[in-house]
């Protein structure tokens, strides 16, 4: 078993750790006693990955406060320490910066994990759990269904109703953009045969125009506003459990992108845990890229910029959404669907064009959710506009997702400088990929979807994400999926299209490096550097040496965020 024992002294001797005796300070040279301030910790005997391109490895790395301060061999990162410096043999475990998250969610409350259910019959059993914890009456809520945990692919209220007549269900799939609910549900919503189809939503109905309980993107709404608001009690409990996990998968930044307003609870809840000290990640969060924004809003998401620049809690990008999903057939598609039909693009292009006009020349960065080739274009066309009508500068716009770019699009990400922000994990050949997602699109559009060494090799900046909760935060797990595009049993047996499989370091520098970059943080962190934020993560396999399918084993044991553990896993204690 791997121990990570510290001392307060300078002397390593193999693997263990000696105390030096304490000297006063009139007993120590002079020289000793007017040197620079020593570092706090030393990391000692690492396999250091450091994507840095200057220094790319090292064994060794100094800390002082929430920085780095020296980065090198054992020799000369050792000879900084004095009797007060914390030392920690590393026992040559492999070492890389802190896993930047570039498309996350804060979920706000708790619900029913359905993750993996695979049939209707689990999600009832996990429902029925949750729903005997809960008051006569009150709102039973999940998220994590696929379309191939139902029979022929189709969701429907009738297995909910069947469990639960009396009580309001209300189900998200994994992705977000489609709610499963009961009849319960839509009786006190009052939605009804006969209900109209919102804006940019839509109510599922049979070939017999009875409803099937399905509600695609913003006909959600219509049931969801029913649900009582989450406390700032309740999304701080939230966020501490969600900062505790991320650390744990060694993550030390968050890019939120669930597009809030900088008020309300969530707001309240960061600020609080601000304030007392208890953040465990650094987190950037997105406010709205609204239809019809107004002068007044802009300034306002201008301004919460401007005040709120800590090093752990940061704004100044705005997210919007251009489409759906493909599970959901509204992913805004060029050619039409396998069965017809596509999508549902959420913005015409020249109100599109004048939104991200106003947005960017009022400073604010700008990411936009795409997920069809129809809607990518339509952002990339927007990015154009933008530069022909506010000029040339350093903007990093970004598009998120970019499941199923039309392929003549990929080099507009180089030229046109957008951050190309994809999802490693979205990759899995799971069920409901293999099943429904690659069969909606045909064998052309799913041959290089989410294929995330075209943007490689077409030179785009990347940054990944997980999207959770959509898909699980587990770093290694993303990474895994990206090199090997198999499950974690190494199904389907070669691969799901493994011809985009891209490197281990391709995928860490994508999940560092790349995502600091896209939130213009490359300066303050992404590396092991001098001068940067000691954010760093200690794996438990040398993900580097290791067989590819090896990589979703990898944990992480020891997680550094500012100089301080924020994650210790059990067997270093």
């Amino acid at each position: 078993m791997l121990s990570f024992r510290v001392a307060t002294c300078c002397v390593v001797t193999g693997y263990a750790l000696l105390a030096a005796p304490t000297r006063s300070p009139a007993a120590l040279p002079m020289a000793a006693r007017y040197q620079p301030a020593a570092p706090d910790r030393v990391y000692l005997n690492g396999r250091i990955w450091t994507g840095d391109a200057a220094t790319p490895a090292a064994q060794a790395i100094a800390v002082r406060g929430d920085r780095i301060v020296a980065v090198g061999s054992d020799a000369s990162v050792r000879a900084l320490a004095r009797p007060a410096t914390t030392i920690i043999d590393l026992r040559g475990r492999r070492v890389v910066p802190g896993f930047n998250d570039a498309h996350w969610h804060l979920p706000s409350r708790s619900q029913v994990d359905l993750a993996d259910a695979g049939s209707v019959a689990e999600i009832g059993r996990r429902l029925r759990a949750q729903a005997a914890l809960l008051p006569a009456g009150a709102w039973l809520l999940g998220r994590g269904w696929g379309a191939a945990d139902f029979p022929a692919n189709q969701p429907h209220r009738r297995h909910l109703d069947a469990l639960f007549p009396d009580r309001p269900v209300l189900l998200r799939d994994r992705d977000g953009h489609q709610a499963l609910v009961n009849s319960r549900a839509l009786a006190l919503a009052g939605v009804t045969r006969t209900t109209p189809d919102p804006p940019r939503g839509t109510i599922d109905r049979d070939a017999n125009g009875e409803l099937t309980g399905v509600l695609k993107e913003s006909a959600a709404s219509l049931v969801s506003r029913l649900v009582p608001a989450p406390s700032v009690a309740e999304v701080s409990a939230s966020l501490d459990r969600e900062m505790r996990r991320a650390a744990s998968f060694g993550i030390t930044s968050l890019q939120e992108a669930s597009a809030s307003e900088p008020t309300g609870a969530t707001f309240d809840a960061m600020q609080q845990a601000l304030s007392r000290g208890t953040m465990r990640v650094r987190f950037r969060v997105s406010v709205p890229f609204a239809h019809d924004v107004t002068p007044a809003q802009i300034a306002r998401y201008v301004d919460v910029r401007d005040r709120m620049k800590s090093p752990l809690l940061s704004f100044g990008i705005a997210k919007g959404m251009l489409d759906g999903t493909v599970d959901a057939k509204t992913a805004a598609m060029l050619e039409p669907y396998v069965g017809g039909g596509t999508g549902l693009p959420f913005w015409e292009q020249g109100k599109l064009d004048s939104a991200v006009t106003m947005y960017d020349r009022a400073g604010l960065q700008i990411e936009l959710h795409a997920i069809g080739d129809r809607a990518v274009r339509m952002a990339l066309d927007a990015y154009e506009h933008v530069v022909r009508v506010n000029g040339p500068r350093d903007r990093r716009h970004r598009i998120e997702h970019i499941e199923v770019p039309a392929l003549a699009d990929l080099p507009r990400f180089t030229s046109l400088g957008v951050i190309a922000s994809t999802q490693a994990i979205f990759a899995s050949p799971d069920a409901t990929t293999l099943q429904n997602y690659a069969p909606l699109l045909g064998p052309v559009r799913a041959s290089h979807s989410n294929a995330f060494k075209l943007f490689d090799d077409a030179g785009a900046v990347q940054a990944f994400g997980s999207d959770y909760p959509v898909f699980p935060m587990d770093v290694m797990r993303g990474i895994a999926v990206a090199v090997t595009r198999t499950m974690p049993d190494g199904t389907p047996r070669g691969g799901w299209h493994p011809e985009h499989r891209i490197s281990v370091e391709a995928a860490l520098r994508h999940f560092t490096r790349d995502a600091a970059y896209a939130e213009f943080a490359e300066r303050e962190k992404g590396t092991i550097a001098v001068g940067k934020f000691a954010d760093f993560v200690v794996l438990s396999e040398d993900a580097l040496a290791i067989a590819p399918a090896q990589l979703h084993r990898v944990k992480a044991l020891l997680t550094i965020m500012g100089g301080r553990e924020t994650w210790r896993d059990t067997v270093l204690r």
